[in-house]
């Protein structure tokens, strides 16, 4: 089995609305506890950081542990062996026994809306959703509807957490005991039994609103930071950074955003095009992100060129046995869709200048579909194909300076695809 890379939903929190404090007489009097940064959602889609206080978690004890061993683990959605799929586990908490047919539903309803955004859409058939059967002694979280409403769950779930109404925090060691359960976990959410909009995000899962059909979004948006591993595009006005290059493939020092230049001038999904717009990465000067807005500047915005590339890669690196299921390292990528019969050139219905030397390329196409690639290249009155692509959709071709532009065709079925390629 190969390597599997536990994917971290990093730092996250969901709020609603504007800060709420603790009631009055709720605040610990002394020295502030050790801190930890949170994010935090507006309903406009806006995001901000918060410092809250580290808050002292209670490892299962014995009779927890033995519930979580015997958890019911169901498969939502299983396309293959896991060493060779994405894997994603749900876990609940605050939904009793009586409660199974709830918990899955909102399980099934949060997977359905990732799975509806891009590049999470082209994966239908490369990922594993299994949801472990927690269940809780009594139903809701606590703080819900309001301060001071205490229920008996399984995993602590509770609003009001660091004393911020919306993040909606829980017991994490106790959470990853049941979804230790599942085969395997490339993404963990934990979904609570409430319809109020929250969630949060922790170092190995995020939490979401089990009956909020807007809270699905946190999950989205912390999938960009643990499977891409790309940063924040916000800022904090007023705000210079002063550190060193950052490793994210999505902010950089250069204003000229050279990270990406092969992707400027582009039309990017969430809005205008690829070029170099200062601040991100918390600041406001000194840094640069590649769009105006995209998903992680703006939790109502899809990725931009640039992060939706970063995903394909990093989901399709964990995914195999697919046709073209594992084109990843190539210096460009293209996605489209096509209906039966329909074709494509790319890049971007254009053509490309090559040095001599050789061309390759991989096309990830649906499972149930056929779909061929050509290698065209410009002979002075007409395009010719030079190359094709095999069964598992790879192309490799040593041809002669010039131009050159990739067709793609849908021989049969229809649906979403990738093209990855390098020019020599």
């Amino acid at each position: 089995m190969r390597r599997r890379r536990s994917a971290l939903l990093a730092l996250a929190a969901l709020c609603a609305a504007s800060l709420t404090a603790l009631p009055s007489g709720a605040a610990v009097a002394g020295p502030p506890p050790p801190g930890e940064w949170r994010e935090v959602f507006s309903p406009d889609g806006s995001i901000t950081r918060v410092h809250i206080p580290v808050r002292a978690e209670q490892a299962p004890d014995a009779r927890e542990r033995e519930a979580a061993a015997a958890a019911e683990v169901i498969p939502i959605r299983e396309t293959g062996p896991s060493d060779r799929r994405f894997d994603v586990v749900v876990v609940g908490d605050g939904y009793t026994a009586a409660e199974s047919a709830t918990l899955r539903r909102h399980a099934e309803e949060k997977w359905a809306e990732i799975a509806a955004t891009a590049p999470w859409n082209r994966y239908e058939d490369g990922v594993n959703v299994w949801l472990v059967n927690v269940v809780s002694r009594e139903s809701g979280v606590d703080h819900d509807p309001r301060w001071g409403v205490y229920r008996d769950t399984a995993l602590d779930m509770h609003f009001f957490c660091g004393g911020i109404e919306r993040l909606l925090c829980l017991n994490e060691s106790k959470a990853q005991a049941y979804a230790a359960q599942a085969p395997e976990a490339d993404a963990v959410i934990a979904v609570g039994n409430t319809t109020k909009y929250g969630g949060a995000g922790y170092p190995s899962l995020a939490t979401v609103a089990g009956g909020n059909d807007q809270a699905g979004r946190i999950a989205i948006h912390e999938l960009g930071h643990s499977v891409g591993g790309l940063a924040d595009e916000y800022y904090t006005p007023g705000t210079t950074y002063t550190g060193g290059e950052p490793s994210a493939p999505n902010v950089t020092r250069n204003p000229n955003g050279g990270k990406w230049s092969d992707y400027h001038g582009r039309t990017t999904p969430d809005g205008g095009v690829i070029g170099a717009f200062q601040g991100g990465h918390y600041h406001e000067y000194g840094i640069y992100r590649p769009s105006q807005d995209s998903l992680m500047r703006n939790i109502n915005k899809p990725f931009n060129l640039v992060g939706l590339d970063v995903m394909d890669r990093a989901i399709s690196a964990e995914i195999s046995g697919l046709p073209g299921a594992d084109c990843t390292g190539h210096a460009h990528t293209r996605t489209g869709s096509l209906p039966a019969g329909g074709s494509a050139d790319q890049p971007d219905g254009g053509y490309f200048g090559a040095a001599a030397g050789t061309h390759r390329a991989c096309l990830r196409a649906p499972e149930s579909s056929r779909f061929a690639l050509s290698l065209l290249r410009w002979d002075g009155g007409a395009w010719r194909t030079v190359a094709t692509a095999d069964a598992d959709g790879r192309l490799e071709h040593t041809g002669a300076r010039g131009y050159y532009a990739y067709r793609v065709r849908a021989a049969s079925g229809s649906g979403a695809y990738t093209l990855g390629y390098d020019v020599p």
